[in-house]
C-alpha cells in the first residue's frame, strides 16, 4: 500500500511539476522583455547589453545589424522613445532556448516628430550559466490601425 501511494505521489509530481516549471520559464522571458522595452525608453546601454548575446543579431524593415550597431541605434538613435509596453506576448520553450512573439507599443518623437507605432516582433532565447540572453531578433512595424 505505501508504495503505491509513494508511486502515485510520484506521477503527481512529475505531470505537475514540468507545467509548472514551463510556466516559470515564460513568466521569466517576459519580465526580461519588458526589461528590454524599459531599457530602450531609458537608453540604458547596460541593461541592453545584458540581456543580448554577444553574437546577438538583429532584423527589422531596415535591414540587419549586429549587436553593437542594433544597441547604438536603440540607445542613441534620433528617435527619442518615451513609452514602451508588450503586448500579446507568447513563449515557446525548447529546454536551453526559447522563441517570444508580440507585439511592441513604442511612442515617443523622431526627426519626422511624434510617433505611435506598434511593432511584431520574434525573439530567441538562449539561457547560458543560468541567464536567458536574446541571441536573434527581428521586428516589423505593423501597419498603422485605421479607424
Amino acid at each position: 500500500m505505501r508504495t503505491t501511494r509513494t508511486a502515485i505521489a510520484m506521477v503527481f509530481s512529475l505531470v505537475f511539476a514540468f507545467p509548472l516549471g514551463a510556466q516559470s520559464v515564460e513568466k521569466s522571458l517576459y519580465k526580461l522583455e519588458d526589461d528590454f522595452a524599459a531599457a530602450v525608453v531609458k537608453r540604458d546601454v547596460k541593461t541592453i547589453q545584458r540581456l543580448t548575446a554577444p553574437k546577438w543579431v538583429y532584423s527589422d524593415e531596415s535591414g540587419v545589424m549586429e549587436r553593437d550597431a542594433a544597441i547604438k541605434t536603440f540607445t542613441s538613435g534620433p528617435d527619442s522613445v518615451t513609452a514602451a509596453s508588450n503586448e500579446k506576448m507568447r513563449a515557446i520553450v525548447y529546454g536551453n532556448t526559447a522563441v517570444v512573439v508580440g507585439i511592441l507599443h513604442l511612442k515617443g518623437r523622431g526627426p519626422k516628430g511624434a510617433f505611435d507605432n506598434r511593432y511584431r516582433f520574434t525573439d530567441t532565447w538562449m539561457e547560458h550559466d543560468g541567464h536567458w540572453q536574446i541571441i536573434a531578433a527581428q521586428d516589423y512595424l505593423l501597419p498603422a490601425a485605421k479607424h
